[in-house]
């Protein structure tokens, strides 16, 4: 009888074994497939697997999927609830394209999951982008705010002299959207102010939105980025976090932004690592951080170093948002020829800028831009209480009005005291 009940059960353990070991069996030994588990069936394309699949099913991509066999349209793809796509153990699924086929999807993109029923996971796939395409897309119009994460992907350019956008959340809002450590090694550039961006998170300006942008990689030594992290209509009450990225503008011209806040309220963008953003020769044209129109931004323990302008806060149109803008803790260093550390427009009606507790790249603080001798860093009670007999050596303060002086306490002008007297210790990504 023992000897019985020890074989029945060496059968039970091999056949939940096998269970087990046929998803993963059948998985490793298809090419350019993508296998639902669940249904132990294998699909040519995507959109076939998507079609097929329920909620919470998870679709294994193997090989490289060619051409519309790669491609997801939200014109004729709808995604179930909790449907992970995702790269399978050892095996990258790849994705590549043409420019013809990816130009004929709706909305010029390999994967469009604008049209999901709930949250969707994207994990682990390589995108080989095409000229004039997206890698990953969707459209708040479309997914109704569903949430979306995108994980641990790789985009490529399929060509040095393509431009392409990388993940890209359209009139998005509420989520949550969590887009992390991702890698696009770069995006080309087209001279606008969207396309050539490695990850944009858009709002749709009314509704509040949650997204993190968090641990990835945008840009790479010798290669163009245009925009490596575009944030804009953010609206009042969101949540939008933009932590422990790398950004490099590869030290080329046409990359002119690594992180772009613009038109937005209360982003957070901290211990990023921002770099190499030159664009041309011409100084001040390539910019670490952009903060444009964008109140109660916070700009917090970052470090940004080789760009033309560290910092570039932009309110110079009607209605004063910099005097909520902190920017606070960063390592703000340059070997760029006549670099500027941090420029300031401000509004007409000028609010106080406060940028206390930066490292400027010398334990005597930051200098201004022009000629006089004693206004940067500024005499403050508390704070800076040794007035200065001359600028101090580090990277200069610019501030774009016919005021003489640009840092100071006073409306239009930048506090800078107190100043880091050396680099801020766990800064940067």
């Amino acid at each position: 009888m023992m000897k019985r009940r020890r074989i029945v059960k060496l059968a039970l353990t091999a056949s939940v074994a096998g269970s087990l070991l046929v998803p993963a069996l059948v998985y490793t030994q298809v090419t350019g497939q993508v296998l639902n588990p669940r249904l132990r069936q294998s699909y040519p394309s995507l959109s076939a697997a998507v079609a097929a699949a329920a909620a919470n099913d998870t679709l294994l991509v193997s090989g490289t999927l060619s051409g519309t066999n790669a491609i997801l349209d939200s014109a004729t793809d709808t995604l179930p609830a909790g449907l992970k796509i995702v790269a399978g153990r050892g095996l990258r699924g790849t994705l590549q394209v043409t420019a013809a086929q990816c130009a004929a999807t709706s909305n010029g993109a390999i994967l469009d999951v604008s049209d999901r029923q709930g949250a969707v996971l994207i994990q682990g796939l390589t995108l080989v982008v095409p000229d004039e395409c997206t890698g990953i897309y969707s459209d708040g119009a479309v997914s109704n705010g569903a949430p979306l994460t995108v994980r641990g992907v790789l985009i490529q350019r399929a060509a040095a002299t393509a431009s392409i956008n990388g993940i890209f959340l359209y009139d998005e809002f509420d989520g949550p959207f969590l887009i992390e450590q991702n890698v696009i090694q770069s995006t080309g550039t087209t001279g606008g102010f969207v396309d050539g961006t490695g990850i944009l998170v858009d709002g749709d300006g009314a509704n509040p939105i949650t997204a993190t942008v968090r641990g990835n990689r945008v840009g790479q030594a010798g290669a163009t980025t245009e925009d490596g992290i575009y944030i804009e209509d953010v609206p009042t009450g969101s949540d939008v976090v933009v932590e422990r990225n790398i950004v490099d503008g590869g030290n080329q011209s046409g990359s002119l932004a690594g992180i772009w806040v613009d038109d937005s309220d209360g982003v957070i963008v901290r211990r990023n690592t921002v770099r190499n953003i030159v664009a041309t020769a011409a100084a001040g044209d390539g910019v670490g951080i952009f903060v444009q129109e964008s109140p109660n931004t916070q700009v917090l323990r970052n470090v940004i170093a080789n760009n033309d302008v560290g910092i570039w806060v932009n309110d110079a149109a009607a209605g004063q948002t910099a005097g909520t803008v902190v920017i606070n803790d960063n390592n703000i260093t340059s070997t760029v020829t006549n670099a500027t550390g941090l420029r300031f427009d401000p509004d007409p009606t000028p609010a106080n800028l406060d940028a206390t507790n930066n490292w400027w790249g010398a334990a005597s603080g930051p200098r201004d831009d022009d000629a006089d001798t004693n206004d940067c860093p500024e005499f403050v009670v508390p704070g800076c209480t040794i007035q200065p007999t001359a600028d101090g050596g580090g990277l200069p303060v610019a501030v774009g009005t016919a005021n003489p002086d640009d840092c100071g306490t006073t409306a239009g002008t930048v506090k800078t005291c107190p100043y880091r007297t050396s680099p801020v210790i766990g800064a940067g990504a």
